[in-house]
């Protein structure tokens, strides 16, 4: 649905937390808060700032970790003395993955292995984050010479992260703006996304940004009526992280309440045509470097900051079976709530009485995932901010979060540096952590109340009962009738 001018949703008139904000820029509404024939500073383009604002936050985040020095044979290095890394809460993966994972040497990605262990070891990232990584490597291999030739002290692992953030810094930009249209008539409440807390310690962790920008492309398509492009983009995802796979479950339930199937078909078939001849190639030369991201994440145990972390942190349970080489036991308990808790979102959003929209099913199934999952890597939480965000735009919520989500990341860091050296408690951890898990199953119980029609839907309510993101599931769909009050609280 196009944004209209007219039936643009001011968030003064409905959310308290953005009613100083449009105060000082002139009003209830605001100076900028419409489309002025001949005005510069449009909702789109104070968006716009506000999100190369907080992209630049995130790099500045990440910039202690860019330190560079003379190493002991002469060369230029990465110095991260004192532990930098976690004392400045600036660890990011994509600094000390570039020579891990042989991104500055010559050759293709998959083809670099080295013994860990006593075990053979290879890029442990989906196919097309390899590729993006490999490429990457090249430009900073290819261009270091002229940071070398200008004088400059800088690690050839500097310089490949600079490299990579502006390159997804422009993706975040364009995400940012199919954002802004998939918002429709409730333009402002991409302020969440483009000014939120999670960018600033999370847009440059790792390489998630694409992954996001696949997600919103497909909505953007899907929305547009283009299902096999939806499912190109989809499959693409998937190519570089899996979860973007989990938006076809959005999409097939709308197909099974719609009984609507040849879209969703023509959204799998494009997902698992763009999958394969991404990946193809790399399973048929590469097998062993194609199957370490599933031997990895199957031999893994829990990660820092998921539930089972804090469990185990509370009782030593490490998460590994007694004589067994991998977590079978948590492997299995996760793997059975997930598959549970997608088959409780699926029967929702079939018995509901009012159709679901799709980023209410898609948040509870992102929501889901990130709650029972053995890993949560922190930037993890990038993944929920769009969704959440069109799926239930209480701003409060939704910024309340993402600011106690960010607190995760340092606490983990300073948790990490140890007890030797004054590191956080693990009590400090566990609490920060279940204080944003309860804000996250908070998003979860107002998305279901919401399809239950307990409280308002405020983006059914600025398009007149019609889901912005239906695309081929939204035609002929009987408006639900605008609500007449807001939600009380």
């Amino acid at each position: 649905m196009t944004p209209s001018a007219s039936k643009q949703v001011s968030p003064a008139a409905t959310e308290p937390i953005a009613r100083p904000v449009a105060e000082f820029l002139g009003g209830p509404t605001g100076v900028y808060g419409v489309y002025a024939r001949g005005a510069f500073w449009t909702p789109l383009r104070v968006i716009i700032a506000l999100a190369s604002v907080f992209l630049a936050l995130g790099f500045l985040q990440k910039a202690p970790c860019l330190r560079s020095g003379i190493t002991e044979n002469g060369a230029v290095g990465l110095n991260w003395d004192g532990n930098r890394q976690y004392a400045a809460a600036c660890y990011n993966d994509i600094l000390p993955l570039y020579e891990g994972r042989g991104l500055d040497q010559p050759g293709f990605v998959y083809a670099f292995s080295w013994t860990e262990g006593g075990l053979t070891r290879y890029m442990e990232y989906p196919v097309l984050a390899g590729y993006f990584q490999g490429l990457m490597g090249w430009v900073a291999r290819t261009t270091y010479p002229l940071i070398d030739a200008v004088g400059l002290t800088l690690a050839e692992a500097s310089w490949y992260f600079i490299l990579t953030a502006a390159v997804m810094g422009a993706l975040w930009m364009v995400t940012i703006r199919m954002v802004a249209e998939l918002a429709g008539n409730r333009m402002w409440d991409v302020v969440l996304v483009a000014a939120s807390p999670l960018v600033i310690v999370h847009a440059f962790t790792n390489w998630d940004i694409p992954s996001i920008s696949f997600v919103v492309g497909a909505l953007y398509a899907a929305a547009r009526h283009r299902p096999v492009l939806a499912g190109v983009l989809i499959g693409l995802g998937t190519a570089f992280k899996l979860w973007p796979l989990y938006l076809l479950g959005a999409f097939v339930v709308l197909a099974a309440r719609r009984e609507r199937w040849l879209p969703v078909l023509k959204m799998l078939l494009g997902a698992a045509a763009s999958w394969l001849v991404v990946n193809l190639p790399v399973m048929i030369a590469y097998p062993q470097a194609w199957g370490e991201f599933l031997r990895l994440n199957s031999e893994r145990g829990w990660e820092w900051t998921t539930i089972w972390a804090v469990i185990g942190r509370m009782t030593g349970w490490e998460g590994f079976d007694a004589g067994e080489g991998e977590p079978v036991i948590l492997n299995t308990v996760t793997f059975v709530l997930f598959v549970f808790a997608c088959l409780a979102i699926a029967i929702f959003g079939l018995k509901v009485r009012r159709t679901p929209r799709v980023a209410e099913l898609f948040t509870l199934i992102v929501i889901a995932f990130l709650l029972v999952n053995k890993v949560w890597s922190p930037q993890y939480s990038l993944w929920l901010l769009i969704p959440a965000v069109l799926a239930v735009p209480n701003w409060r919520l939704i910024f309340t979060w993402a600011t106690v989500d960010m607190l995760v990341w340092p606490i983990l860091m300073w948790h990490m540096m140890g007890v030797d050296d004054n590191g956080a408690p693990a009590w400090l951890l566990n609490a920060v952590i279940l204080a944003r898990d309860g804000l996250i199953i908070a998003i979860a119980i107002q998305v279901i109340r919401q399809m239950r029609g307990e409280v308002v839907d405020r983006v059914l309510s600025a398009h007149e009962g019609v889901d912005p993101l239906a695309g081929p599931f939204g035609d002929n769909e009987k408006p639900v009738a605008s609500a007449t009050k807001e939600e009380s609280r």
